[in-house]
């Protein structure tokens, strides 16, 4: 009767409030599609999933990277669509330099980054092939309209058609293809995800030729036929080698024992009490914890796992921080990967002061930068497998920042070479961003959030380029209406400067990032004011404050006795913060281990206790 009594008044209450139901139903949508970010396969899927290729083929882990490869390929077509602004503009306005046709490129990198955000849930929980074809059909769909457009010469239908439209596809297959990639190789996910988009920046290379090679040989329309086709049966074709990696393969959630950090009775015990001048150690012999091996057995028998939904992701400070720290990592590339002709043209050759050929074609200057930008995504993704995810990006996020503070001097100097060797080397920060990010995201927050925290990341891809890009040509803009000449170097040196800023406040926040449970975990002491992990150490600053029995030993405490005694408060409250002290610490290896090992073996004991508590 209770529960039918409560139906009757939630049924009143909905009555009465009109359209609210509607607006808490589709909220109440929006919260569960953003909670459930885990792919449950069928016992007949999984069993289907052990052959690819139409059932012909055993699935084998290797198969998934040349076939990434190749898919990623495919889409990065849409990095070759500056071969297109010309002859589109001339098509529409009969002008080669008006027309807009460059806008297209903007519309479709600003929707991809918005489509994976919105899309990465279903991404996450669907099949990689019904996501990776959905992903192909609609940029298909986007090329077979971007023709339309091109034969009935409506400029906005081309927005729609391969701005939109094709965006749409493109976030899709792009997050579907690197995240299946990658959960194949749990132990080197920044290497595999770092092949996998390998391929993008090696299909900008080879479809700036193709591109063309079809607009010297059929129309415009015609060419976006072929291209689309092309495009649709490479993919479909590899995607048929794309399926998930069985249960089990990958660790689900976030282990926050690793096996490093399983103590054992002999070091914990033995060790400890061998070593009387280790704190850690003493303390937990003190403690009896050594004494009792069945406690220190939890941790080996009982490995607790952290499970972070995707609503906890995406509130934490450390992803957004993490976002900070990608969107200062690809801001000078994305900028100067748009604009190097144009910069090569004006500051070394035929427009610049002494008007004469480059020492490289610009043309050939761009594909070198893509060859830079493909090694970049997969070395810097094993170097992550190596040294660490955020160790890494403190190190190319440093290397850009050299970049950048060497750039005016070396564009003033108008030394050519010491510039393109300065634009490589910031390509290679570039590419290995986009190569270990993935990883990166699998690592914090587990592998069931990656698609759809890697989607919500790229919109970060999305402003860099669109912002980015606006800035540095209304800066540009700004000083040629004023008189001064394009090739001036003024206007390019406030650009690098304001890049610099940028790249200097991500490296600091990626300081604060917390890309491990450890860090996240980490005992902090009660006199604690800031902790941060610097390549690999920890670096903490605590403070102490003078208590007010302290007895006046020094001059500075009889000055503060003195000041207790008087009637002036505010005299007492000024003397009170004037004899609080900082300190800093930067703990060594050890000092880290035998803190994180008490936390762990503490935490282990209250586990077992509450579980099976001793009577």
């Amino acid at each position: 009767m209770r529960q039918t009594a409560q139906d009757s008044m939630l049924f009143s209450r909905i009555s009465l409030q009109g359209n609210a139901p509607s607006a808490r139903g589709f909220k109440d949508m929006v919260l569960e599609y953003y909670s459930h970010t885990e792919y449950r396969p069928s016992r007949a899927q999984i069993e289907k999933d052990r052959f690819v290729f139409f059932g012909l083929l055993p699935c084998r882990p290797w198969m998934a990277i040349p076939a990434g490869i190749l898919i990623q390929f495919c889409y990065g077509s849409v990095y070759a669509w500056s071969v297109f602004n010309a002859p589109i503009n001339k098509l529409l306005t009969d002008n080669a330099d008006q027309g807009g046709a460059e806008v297209t490129f903007y519309i479709a990198l600003g929707v991809l980054g918005f489509t994976g955000a919105l899309f990465g849930p279903w991404i996450e929980c669907s099949h990689p092939q019904k996501s990776g074809i959905v992903g192909l059909v609609v940029f298909f769909s986007g090329h077979l309209t971007a023709a339309l457009a091109l034969q009935v010469r409506m400029i906005s239908l081309l927005y729609f058609g391969y701005g939109f439209v094709a965006g749409v596809g493109l976030g899709i297959g792009y997050v579907s293809t690197i995240d299946a990639v990658s959960k194949w190789w749990p132990k080197a996910r920044g290497t595999a995800a770092g092949c996998a988009v390998m391929g993008f920046g090696g299909g900008s290379l080879a479809f700036s030729a193709i591109n063309e090679e079809l607009l010297e040989n059929v129309s415009l329309p015609v060419t976006f036929l072929v291209l689309g086709s092309i495009n649709l049966i490479i993919m479909f074709f590899c995607i048929q080698f794309i399926c998930p990696p069985p249960p089990g393969h990958n660790q689900d959630g976030i282990p926050m024992v690793d096996e490093a950090d399983i103590p054992q009775p002999k070091r914990m015990g033995a060790a400890a009490g061998a070593d009387s001048g280790t704190k850690g150690g003493s303390e937990l012999a003190s403690a009896g914890i050594d004494k009792n091996p069945r406690y220190l057995a939890i941790l080996g028998s009982e490995r607790p796992i952290l499970y972070i939904s995707l609503a906890e992701a995406l509130r934490s400070r450390d992803f957004w921080l993490l976002y900070m720290s990608f969107l200062a990592n690809i801001v000078f590339c994305l900028v100067i990967l748009s604009n190097l002709p144009k910069i090569i043209n004006r500051l070394f050759g035929m427009g610049s002061r002494d008007p004469q050929e480059p020492p490289l074609p610009a043309y050939l200057a761009v594909s070198i930068e893509g060859g830079f930008n493909m090694a970049g995504r997969v070395l810097v993704g094993l170097l992550s497998d190596i040294v660490g995810r955020k160790t890494t990006f403190l190190m190319i996020l440093l290397t850009q920042v050299g970049v950048l503070v060497c750039m005016p001097f070396v564009i003033q100097s108008e030394n050519f070479w010491g510039f393109m060797t300065l634009v490589w080397t910031a390509t290679v920060c570039y590419g290995g961003g986009f190569g270990m990010i993935p990883a990166f995201i699998a690592d914090m927050f587990g592998i069931n959030n990656t698609s759809s925290c890697h989607g919500v990341i790229l919109t970060a891809w999305s402003l860099a380029s669109i912002c980015g890009g606006l800035a540095f040509t209304g800066v540009i803009n700004h000083y040629i209406d004023n008189g001064s000449m394009p090739y001036e170097t003024k206007m390019y040196t406030v650009n690098f400067v304001w890049m610099l800023i940028l790249v200097i406040v991500g490296f600091v926040c990626c300081l604060f990032v917390r890309s491990s449970i450890r860090d996240r975990l980490f005992p902090a002491p009660p006199d604690q004011v800031l902790r941060m992990r610097v390549f690999g150490r920890v670096f903490r600053v605590l403070y102490s404050v003078w208590h007010e029995n302290a007895p006046p030993s020094t001059p500075l405490e009889s000055d503060y006795a003195t000041a207790q005694n008087t009637d002036n408060s505010a005299s007492f409250l000024q003397y009170r913060i004037r004899r609080r002290q900082l300190r800093c610490e930067l703990l060594t290896k050890e000092q880290e281990q035998v803190e994180w090992e008490e936390y762990l073996v503490l935490r282990a004991v209250q586990h077992r206790l509450m579980k099976e508590p001793d009577v």
